[in-house]
C-alpha cells in the first residue's frame, strides 16, 4: 500500500513513514507531480531506497543496467545508441579480450580492476551493435586516450628499461 503524501498545512515537523523519525519539513522531498506536497518519507530514506534498488538491479539485471548506462552516456556524448540488454548478453564472454583475464559484471567496488566495462571500438560511431565489447576496467584505462603510435613508443621505452 502506498503512503499518502504529506499536506504541509500548519505543521513544521513530520514523522517519516519509513524510519519513524520526527524531522523538519526540509528533510522531506517534494513530489514530482507539481502538487507542492511532500513525500511521506525523508530524503535519507529515499536515498537508501534508491541505493537498494540500484544494487538489486545491478545483481539481477546487469545487462539492462549496462544498456541503460550506455544510453545515458551516448546522450551526454551526442553519439548514436542502439543496444539492447539481449545484445549485450549475447556478446558477453566473461573474459577480457585484451588481457585474457576473467571479468565480472558485478564489481566488488569502484577500484575492481577486473570489472567489465563496455567499450566502443570506434568512439565516434557510438554505442551500436558491432561497435562495442566488454573489456576489463584495467584494459579500458590502459587504452583510455592513447594512439597506437604512442602505445608503441611506450612499449619501446618500457622494454629498454626492463632489459637492464
Amino acid at each position: 500500500m502506498k503512503a499518502s503524501p504529506i499536506n504541509i498545512g500548519k505543521h513544521s515537523e513530520f514523522e517519516c513513514k519509513c524510519c519513524l523519525r520526527v524531522l523538519p519539513l526540509s528533510s522531506f522531498p517534494v513530489r514530482n507531480d507539481r502538487s507542492g506536497l511532500l513525500r511521506p518519507y525523508c530524503k535519507q530514506c529515499a536515498r537508501d531506497g534508491n541505493k537498494a534498488r540500484y544494487i538489486s538491479h545491478k545483481r539481477n539485471m546487469p545487462f539492462k543496467l549496462k544498456a541503460t548506462r550506455a544510453k545515458s552516456r551516448s546522450q551526454s556524448l551526442s553519439v548514436p545508441f542502439g543496444l539492447t540488454p539481449e545484445y549485450l548478453e549475447g556478446i558477453w564472454t566473461g573474459k577480457c579480450p585484451v588481457l585474457g583475464v576473467e571479468i565480472y559484471l558485478v564489481e566488488k567496488d569502484r577500484s575492481d580492476e577486473f570489472a567489465a566495462e563496455l567499450d566502443r571500438f570506434i568512439p565516434a560511431l557510438g554505442y551500436v551493435e558491432g561497435n562495442v565489447t566488454f573489456l576489463s576496467r584495467r584494459a579500458n584505462r590502459l587504452k583510455n586516450n592513447v594512439t597506437s603510435v604512442e602505445l608503441k613508443q611506450l612499449i619501446n621505452w618500457m622494454e629498454k628499461y626492463e632489459n637492464n
